[in-house]
């Protein structure tokens, strides 16, 4: 879990361009116009983000595979 400005925005711009909308929606697609502006008239993209697994996504359980080897023996 964290917060705070996007680092990669300037090198992503140097690629490809500005940011363009959908960076700035939301699982359901709505758009973030706050947050469209402050990138526009600033250039920084301030996000807050949590990687944690999502109950049921299949991050949250060992694959049989992947079970240690010492534990066939």
């Amino acid at each position: 879990m964290g917060a705070g400005e996007v680092s990669w925005v300037r090198a992503y711009e140097e690629l490809f361009g500005p940011l363009p909308e959908i960076w700035f929606t939301d699982r359901h697609g709505r758009l973030d116009h706050e947050g469209l502006a402050q990138y526009r008239e600033t250039g920084t993209v301030v996000a807050e983000w949590d990687c944690s697994p999502v109950p049921g996504d299949g991050g949250d359980e060992a694959a049989p595979a992947r079970q240690s080897a010492a534990a066939s023996l």
